[in-house]
């Protein structure tokens, strides 16, 4: 009877160890999202292309996003912010300067977020909506530069966004890796495989959806 008790108690904790993993269908499931609250802290994301990001994993800073053909000195990123900003307003954020590309930093906690409910409908429950993932990272220091160097840098950051901070190229991976010539070539091959019907439209769609951020985001 006591064995039997200890488990049953023990199930809520076995459930939630579960759900400290999720997917992004799951985070864009409104039934599934609903069950959590703002900065609930995870063990594991896997993002939209299918990229598991777990606490101590290490990730490497891209490009900040930019239309333009040369960033400007006032650039920064888009979707990255310095230091921890759990429980920060919005209108609080530093957005991390542009020059901090190439970095790596290692994951310290990864947390979830409802997406800002943005009709008018006062009785809303502001948990039905989606979730999006953010990941506090530390900068891992960098052996070629001295002290002071590795010093007056940035040591923390928080990916606003994951799944859109991969997209544009803000955080690096081995899918979004290619180069702006090597994107451009492959569009162009893609356009002219859909030319001949060897893929759809849609596939052509998708792909050009990917690529889009690599080909205009030039330094």
């Amino acid at each position: 009877m006591k064995n039997f008790i200890l488990f049953f108690f023990s199930i809520p904790f076995l459930i939630s160890a579960q759900d400290r993993n999720i997917n992004y269908k799951q985070a864009n499931d409104i039934k599934f999202a609903k069950n959590y609250k703002n900065n609930t802290t995870l063990d594991s994301y896997t993002t939209k292309d299918g990229l598991k990001i777990s606490v101590g994993d290490i990730l490497t800073i891209g490009n900040a996003f930019n239309e333009r053909d040369k960033y400007m000195i006032n650039d920064k990123f888009s979707n990255i912010v310095i230091g921890n900003v759990k429980g920060t307003y919005i209108h609080d954020y530093k957005h991390l300067p542009h020059n901090y590309s190439e970095n790596k930093v290692r994951v310290k906690e990864i947390y979830v977020k409802h997406v800002k409910y943005e009709g008018y409908n006062v009785l809303k429950n502001r948990k039905e909506t989606p979730l999006y993932i953010n990941v506090y990272t530390k900068t891992i220091n960098d052996d070629s530069k001295n002290n002071i160097s590795n010093f007056l840098r940035v040591s923390k950051a928080t990916i606003i966004n994951i799944d859109d901070a991969i997209l544009s190229g803000e955080i690096q991976t081995e899918r979004n890796s290619i180069t702006r010539e090597e994107a451009i070539k492959k569009l162009k091959e893609s356009k002219d495989l859909m030319d001949i019907g060897l893929i759809s439209q849609k596939e052509y769609d998708e792909l050009k959806e990917k690529l889009t951020p690599i080909i205009l985001n030039n330094k």
